[in-house]
């Protein structure tokens, strides 16, 4: 028991004395004195040479040159290797760099104000484009949807005039078939030996200036000039002949509207009457009736219509 608690003791003691050194050490031995001590030096005997023996130091032997010159002070040296150590030992500052790019810089009120103007007008000026072009393009799909709703309004008409006039011939050659066969089985009359025409009563119908060959009954001009007008009130200045250059006959009729100072404002081939459907026929009658020239007439309709009937025949 005894022998326990002197090592209990001991041990105590021990920590203690090495405690207390440590504390001694950390205080007295582990501080740096500030600011460090000036480092000290020995005069040396002066001479010329490394080698020497004696007491006595001999008298120097000085130059002019050398009597003038005056040594430096030590303390100077001192103060020099003073200021040399505390610049050497005084701590590096810590220069300080900025690796980040600068910031940009705020713009003002009237900056902002200015691009948000510039943007909206940007855009705005984009949507009036837009809309341009979806307008222009709106006009050409209306434009190309007339024109070919009346292409096809032509080809009907066309085609309409053709079977009008495939029935007219049909007709007109059923009743030259009936008047033959009527000729043929009472003969030829007297009554009407004098009389030609459609109409009644019975006479010569036609014009002064006519063609005895002719089957038109109205209008004016000669058949075998090829062509012919029906303008009521009007006469003819000229009427040029169609240029063509087709192997074809028949007959176009073409109604013309014609102004008071007797130009053709409009002229549209293959109207009752005509004898073909031919296209190429129907351009060059119409190129010729837009051509033509009546006499001026102040008390006239201002859109005077009547016809002109072109006769196509094979060279």
């Amino acid at each position: 028991m005894k022998d326990s608690k002197s090592k209990r003791i001991g041990f105590v003691g021990t920590l203690l004395f090495h405690t207390g050194i440590v504390a001694l050490l950390f205080f007295l031995g582990f501080r740096t004195p500030l600011p460090f001590p000036e480092e000290e030096g020995i005069l040396i005997n002066f001479g010329n040479t490394d080698q020497g023996a004696g007491n006595k130091r001999p008298a120097p032997t000085q130059s002019p040159a050398a009597q003038k010159s005056k040594p430096k002070p030590v303390i100077e040296k001192k103060e020099a290797v003073k200021q040399i150590k505390k610049t050497a030992s005084s701590p590096k500052e810590k220069i300080l760099t900025q690796n980040t790019e600068d910031a940009p810089a705020l713009l003002s009120a009237e900056e902002i104000a200015k691009r948000k103007a510039k943007k909206e007008k940007a855009i705005k000026l984009k949507q009036e484009q837009d809309k341009a072009r979806k307008i222009e393009a709106e006009k050409k799909r209306i434009v190309e949807q007339k024109r070919l709703e009346d292409e096809k309004a032509e080809q009907e008409r066309l085609a309409e005039i053709e079977r009008e006039n495939l029935a007219e011939i049909a007709r007109q050659e059923k009743i030259t078939s009936i008047n033959n066969k009527t000729k043929n089985a009472f003969g030829s009359g007297t009554s009407n030996a004098n009389s030609q025409g459609k109409t009644f009563p019975s006479g010569n119908q036609g014009k002064i200036n006519g063609s005895p060959d002719s089957n038109n009954y109205t209008g004016s001009g000669l058949g075998n000039k090829g062509n012919s007008f029906d303008l009521k009130g009007r006469n003819s200045i000229s009427i040029p002949k169609p240029q063509y250059n087709l192997q074809e006959s028949g007959k176009v009729v073409v109604e013309v509207t014609v102004d008071r100072n007797g130009k053709v404002t409009n002229a549209r081939p293959g109207v009752s009457g005509s004898t073909t459907a031919n296209l190429t026929l129907f351009e060059a009658a119409k190129r010729a009736a837009l051509k033509a020239k009546f006499n001026s007439d102040s008390k006239a309709p201002a859109h005077q219509r009547g016809t002109i009937t072109y006769h196509f025949q094979l060279d």
